[in-house]
């Protein structure tokens, strides 16, 4: 993993070190920059399910990015909970939701970190609409 910028480094070192607490061989996201911000991704097989993981952080704000877990975009994930929230998420200590939404039904993934619980919601209404690995998430 190439790390350009010390910001980078603790968020892609804990995403990394999730990855390979969930046996991925090659847990080293790709990393960029574009101008003021910059991404790093990685996709690949946790435990038999295709995952993609995206996260994007801003030279301004270093102490929060958003993170897309497959369909899920979460905002303000503090930089030190990327990792366990990423964890958590694909080794099922998370739930997913169903919530109405004015004419609309969002399933709503729930992951605890510490001391904050981040969620994140999906247009759709029952687990089918989800991810594979998401799918067992799913309550009531």
């Amino acid at each position: 993993m190439a790390v350009r910028d010390r910001r980078t480094g603790p968020v892609l070192a804990g995403l990394a070190s999730a990855l390979r607490s969930l046996g991925v061989a090659d847990p080293a996201p790709r990393e960029r920059w574009e101008g003021d911000a910059w991404v790093a991704d990685w996709d690949g097989d946790v435990h038999g399910h295709d995952v993609y993981v995206l996260v994007m952080g801003a030279r301004e704000h270093p102490q929060s990015v958003r993170l897309m877990l497959d369909e899920f975009t979460f905002e303000d994930v503090r930089t030190e909970h990327v990792g366990e929230l990423v964890r958590k998420a694909l080794t099922g200590d998370a739930r997913v939701t169903r919530r109405r939404a004015l004419l609309s039904r969002q399933l709503v993934l729930e992951v605890r970190t510490g001391p904050a619980t981040y969620s994140a919601s999906v247009s759709g209404d029952c687990a089918d609409d989800l991810s594979a690995w998401a799918r067992p998430l799913a309550t009531g």
